[in-house]
């Protein structure tokens, strides 16, 4: 990847912010999972306000939002436009400040937030790992940071049916999750994490695409696609591989970072 194209990124997400929880399943399921992982520590956190990076149209700011009403909350992202959905669900919440927030250039302040939130965002950074790393000295004594994002062995099938085929698989590198947990050890922090497979079914190669492209996941990091005949040719190939149907497995990841006090 010669460039890392940001700005294609922000605005792919800025043109779809309206449709986008419409068609977010794997990011509605693990934002619900990221609430739910958090429910144990809800009360244990330190005082202090809370920060959410990539918010997105909120799927995972609206559980904070219920389960912190008398926090402060910074609910931020790199899109205004997704950034203004996610306020229009929220309007009557005092408490919530929505700003605009690149993740890789901001500057961190010591020992500020007391939770910090992100859900399927890692892998839209360029230096995931690093920039999860440079966030952590911003947590206050005892906080904690909770992420989930898709891991890199991810797509499994599909990138097995590209390469039988002699297709170029189109998927984007996605984040190793050791890689990322050996960075975020090197501080004063305990670290915990979970991995799983998440498996979603699609009638075809084309419904499949349809989802990926409408709920902003389909943006190429790496120039490849493929032609229409290219793209019936796999079609065809999975679903007589798995019965009729075209299976996609997320390699699902999930960490947990607590600042030693």
């Amino acid at each position: 990847m010669k460039d890392f194209p940001k700005q294609k990124i922000i605005q792919q997400f800025s043109d779809i912010a309206t449709q986008y929880e419409d068609f977010a399943k794997i990011q509605k399921e693990t934002a619900d999972r990221l609430a739910r992982a958090l429910q144990p520590w809800q009360y244990s956190i330190p005082d202090g306000p809370i920060l959410e990076v990539g918010a997105g149209t909120g799927l995972l700011t609206r559980q904070i939002a219920d389960m912190y009403s008398n926090r402060k909350i910074l609910v931020t992202d790199a899109s205004d436009v997704m950034l203004s959905v996610n306020k229009g669900k929220l309007s009557g919440h005092e408490n919530i400040t929505f700003n605009n927030l690149d993740v890789e250039s901001a500057k961190w302040e010591e020992e500020t937030y007391s939770l910090i939130t992100s859900n399927f965002l890692l892998h839209w950074l360029k230096n995931p790992a690093e920039t999860l790393a440079k966030m952590l000295p911003s947590l206050k004594p005892g906080g904690l940071l909770l992420i989930s994002f898709p891991g890199d062995d991810s797509f499994k099938q599909w990138r097995k049916n590209c390469i039988d085929l002699g297709l170029p698989f189109t998927g984007n590198t996605l984040p190793d999750l050791e890689e990322v947990v050996i960075k975020l050890s090197m501080g004063p922090v305990k670290v915990d994490y979970y991995e799983d497979q998440t498996n979603l079914q699609y009638p075809s190669v084309y419904d499949f695409y349809r989802e990926l492209k409408s709920s902003g996941s389909g943006t190429s990091l790496t120039g490849r696609k493929l032609n229409p005949k290219q793209l019936s040719l796999l079609d065809n190939y999975w679903r007589e591989k798995n019965n009729g149907k075209i299976n996609v497995h997320y390699h699902t990841a999930f960490i947990a970072v607590k600042r030693d006090l």
